[in-house]
């Protein structure tokens, strides 16, 4: 046995008892925060400001507040008949330990539409990738591997890519339809980019986006028990004591007041909460909060009219997170269809959007295919009389598991 369970069964008792210590705190502290949110309802503008001042100078995320912070939506009236595309995505990553240098991509499609001649097309699209272009990004002076982070950013943009072309093929005719893709469209692993990476990615990426928008089809994502604290940044704002609205300053995480008078930092109350922990006793069932900017900096500088907005919507016993381009974001109509939509799909799927799941059973890449997919590979090297052999690393795992 290579785990001692033993061990480990006291460390898991260590943890059950830490945590149960914390919890009354940490129930005290997200009451505070929740009423310092409720009163500061109907100050939007003062917020707003005050997030727009700390953009740069505060150490941690924060959103932009549309709608009023008290703003609570039933779920809109679902059409009769309607479609959806979806797309998820999974991956087989470059083993540099392997008999040669490629990566697979295999995206999951799924059209579905209900009512009048309901219909469901589900498959998915594998693409090998070998070519230096494929592994490599250049600048001229610089070259980069594609893999691990940014080659999640080339699933991504594929996935994007995929998207649209369904939604052509698909939805061409009048129902109310939405394109829905699971995770954030905030494309995080490209935040701490080199630039020449980042624009890639991003110029593939976006193009997609505006395709959906000349054709006006609402894209949205959804993300399940998510762990964002961009609202819980707005609080911080409001607990902070460097935030100046009268004087034009924000928060100043490196000149904090608290700090350099000896005392922790006001702003602490906040520290460990999530949105979710904020507005999960606002939100009935279907019921979705206020629309909030994401102010991340790739979003902000990088994204112009596809500028990502979000709400969070109750879902059983979880608050999900829907997330918007500034042009869905900025329709009503399209919002409600996306709130609506997106329910829908929830409660066909018991919890989670039946698209999105269909989508990731067409995606996933398991052990088994992995394998065969090598062996694949190996064979084919073999038939072509070309150097197959692997690491001494890969063959000795592969003694090891006998």
């Amino acid at each position: 046995m290579s785990l001692d369970l033993t061990t480990l069964s006291k460390q898991v008792r260590q943890m059950s008892g830490a945590l149960a210590l914390s919890a009354d705190e940490i129930v005290g502290r997200t009451r505070q925060v929740r009423a310092r949110y409720v009163e500061a309802s109907g100050a939007e503008s003062t917020w707003s400001r005050a997030v727009d001042l700390s953009r740069e100078t505060a150490t941690w995320l924060l959103a932009r507040p549309v709608e009023p912070l008290d703003t609570v939506r039933d779920v809109p009236p679902r059409p009769a008949a309607y479609a959806l595309v979806a797309t998820d995505g999974s991956q087989i990553d470059v083993d540099r330990h392997g008999s040669v240098f490629c990566y697979l991509i295999n995206i999951g499609r799924v059209y579905l539409r209900y009512g009048h001649a309901p219909t469901a097309r589900l498959s998915s699209q594998p693409a090998l990738y070998y070519e230096e272009e494929d592994l490599y990004l250049t600048d001229g002076a610089r070259r980069v591997a594609i893999e691990g982070n940014y080659l999640s950013a080339r699933r991504d943009a594929e996935e994007g890519i995929v998207l649209a072309e369904l939604a052509d093929t698909f939805l061409t005719d009048d129902l109310p339809a939405i394109a829905m893709q699971d995770g954030t469209l905030v494309r995080w692993t490209l935040s701490g980019a080199e630039k020449f990476v980042q624009e890639h990615f991003l110029r593939l990426y976006l193009r997609y986006l505006d395709h959906m928008r000349e054709r006006g089809i609402p894209v949205v994502s959804y993300i399940s028990r998510p762990r964002a604290p961009e609202l819980v940044g707005i609080i911080r704002l409001m607990y902070c004591p460097d935030v100046d609205l009268a004087k034009g300053r924000g928060a100043r995480c490196s000149e904090c007041s608290d700090v350099q008078a000896g005392r922790p930092p006001s702003c602490s109350i906040c520290q460990g909460l999530v949105d979710a922990d904020i507005l999960a006793e606002r939100l009935a069932e279907g019921q979705r909060g206020p629309l909030f900017v994401s102010m991340s900096r790739i979003n902000v500088e990088a994204y112009g009219p596809h500028l990502v907005h979000f709400f969070y919507m109750r879902v059983g016993r979880e608050l999900a997170r829907v997330e918007l381009p500034r042009w869905v974001a900025q329709d009503p109509a399209q919002v409600d269809l996306a709130h609506t939509l997106v329910y829908d799909q929830c409660v066909k799927g018991a919890g989670y959007p039946v698209a999105l799941a269909r989508a990731h059973e067409q995606a996933i890449v398991r052990s088994a295919d992995r394998r065969a997919f090598q062996q694949m590979v190996d064979g084919s090297l073999q038939r072509a009389d070309l150097p197959h052999t692997t690491s001494r690393k890969r063959e000795s795992k592969g003694f090891s598991r006998g």
